[in-house]
């Protein structure tokens, strides 16, 4: 089981790891619980996971103070099992990334004219859950669970090892992550991290074909495409919403920013400054060492650790998650017959069934 987050170079930061027999009530409640003693409960606390229901209790029992949104990639998926047209779909991604709430309801409003029982279907999970402009608190771009795919990727060799030495594997990984990001915080001349420094240099170019009027120290009216959004940078808010629930400038922020000359990065969050990149890796990653060196408390010497009470099925163990028929496959099928990729094999002029001199040929 892992938990992971975002630094402030948009890097995945492992959070926890932990492990047990199987993914039910129990073992998530454990696991829960052991994050809460680590990490305890945090100001605007949001877990992000797929439907999985133990998942979704675990996080209500040991975390009722904090919001648990669904991956929209999984709630997609559902929607193309059940055949859903993809003019749909494609609305639904929009309202599910919009930052604003109006334009959420204008997006809900088209499927129910195109699909009445697909926004049924939808409306059934709350969407202070999914969509980002109805969610409670801030999701950033945080929309998927890709990031614990990524991380899933990176550990599928030690998946394989015993216990321990799977435990080494993670060690190393960490370590080495550590050391590589934290001399990269420490090179850089930025205020921010490299990859906000990138992010609004992208958004200068956009900015500078907006036109923009003061209207007093802070606010401004910038106009684009004919659409005039209000910016206040003291309050650091402008009526797209991508503002203040980013926390990063927009481009209409970066547009006011750069009428008054100041620093775009004195409007960036604290999560996205060098120091707040440097403090998430100060402390080093050490190696646990020879077995003799150990300090084994007289506590944890006493305790008899038994082997789960858990039964190992027949057959060869799954080592990838199945692939559902909703989503793209990379493997390539070939006929039978005539080799050639994607044919059919019931289809095919060169199968047996259609062939001059079947039987089926003759007796039709």
């Amino acid at each position: 089981m892992i938990s992971v987050s975002k630094d402030a170079n948009n890097q995945i930061f492992p959070l926890a790891f932990g492990i047990a027999e199987s993914e039910n009530n129990n073992s998530y409640e454990w696991y829960f619980s052991q994050l809460r003693n680590a990490i305890g409960s945090r100001e605007n606390l949001i877990f992000l996971s797929d439907r999985h229901q133990a998942i979704a209790n675990g996080i209500v029992k040991v975390y009722p103070e904090s919001h648990h949104g669904i991956c929209i990639y999984h709630l997609e998926q559902n929607l193309k099992r059940r055949k859903v047209k993809s003019e749909v779909i494609k609305l639904f991604q929009s309202a599910a990334r919009v930052y604003k709430r109006k334009e959420f309801d204008i997006y809900m409003s088209d499927i129910a004219n195109v699909d009445k029982k697909t926004y049924d279907y939808l409306m059934e999970e709350p969407p202070e859950r999914w969509a980002r402009s109805c969610s409670p608190q801030r999701r950033y771009d945080m929309l998927t669970t890709n990031i614990v795919e990524s991380m899933n990727s990176v550990l599928l060799e030690a998946r394989e090892l015993p216990i321990l030495r799977m435990m080494d594997f993670i060690q190393v990984k960490l370590q080495h992550w550590f050391y590589e990001r934290r001399n990269k915080a420490e090179g850089t001349f930025y205020d921010v991290s490299c990859w906000v420094e990138e992010e609004l240099k992208n958004r200068i170019d956009l900015a500078f074909t907006l036109n923009v009027f003061p209207v007093d120290s802070w606010r401004s009216r910038v106009e684009e495409e004919g659409i005039t959004f209000l910016v206040d940078l003291n309050k650091r808010t402008c009526d797209c919403f991508q503002f203040q629930l980013d926390e990063l400038p927009c481009i209409h922020a970066i547009a006011a920013i750069e009428k008054r000359n100041i620093k775009k990065s004195d409007f960036c969050s604290h999560w996205y400054l060098k120091e707040s990149w440097l403090k998430t890796y100060e402390r080093q990653i050490h190696p646990a060492g020879h077995t003799d060196s150990w300090i084994v408390p007289e506590s944890v010497k006493s305790q008899i650790v038994k082997p789960p009470d858990f039964k190992v099925p027949p057959g060869r163990r799954q080592k990838k998650r199945h692939i559902p028929a909703t989503e793209p496959s990379k493997i390539t099928f070939k006929c039978g017959h005539c080799r050639r990729i994607g044919h059919n094999r019931t289809t095919c002029i060169y199968s047996p069934a259609l062939h001059p001199f079947s039987r089926k040929h003759r007796e039709e």
